[in-house]
């Protein structure tokens, strides 16, 4: 596939100021999502439960995730144009890998993640150790 790059930064700008969704009317099977979130290795960089790792998937408000039709754009964008931009960060799921049906499912297991993390002065003995860094550091 070929296109050009006032294509690309087209889409982009699509993909950035997409409109958010209830993500939970938008199909997909979350189950199967849940397996192959597992399968494709996933939580690797987003954790087992979209706020831990690398990248979180909740909290963020990334327009990447705010509805299924860009999360599957995203993943296809990433191997159409890996060449145009080259990306060590995620693997390509070019349809061949991942089907629009697999993405979807995948898409719908993400929607069921929750942040539930703490606040940072909800945890004593992270504190702690902030506190404990700030002292030695002045």
């Amino acid at each position: 596939m070929k296109t050009s790059i006032p294509g690309i930064v087209t889409v982009v700008g699509a993909l950035l100021t997409a409109a958010p969704v209830d993500v939970m009317s938008q199909g997909g099977d979350a189950a199967r999502g849940k397996e192959l979130y597992h399968a494709h290795g996933c939580y690797g960089c987003h954790g087992f439960n979209g706020e831990t790792g690398a990248r979180d998937l909740v909290g963020t408000n990334s327009p990447l995730v705010a509805d299924v039709d860009t999360f599957v754009l995203f993943l296809r964008l990433r191997s159409d144009y890996l060449p145009l931009l080259p990306s060590t960060r995620m693997p390509s799921y070019p349809e061949s890998a991942l089907s629009d049906e697999d993405a979807r499912a995948i898409f719908a297991y993400v929607a069921t993640f929750e942040l539930n993390a703490p606040d940072i002065e909800d945890i004593p003995p992270l504190q702690a150790v902030l506190e404990s860094a700030e002292r030695t550091t002045e």
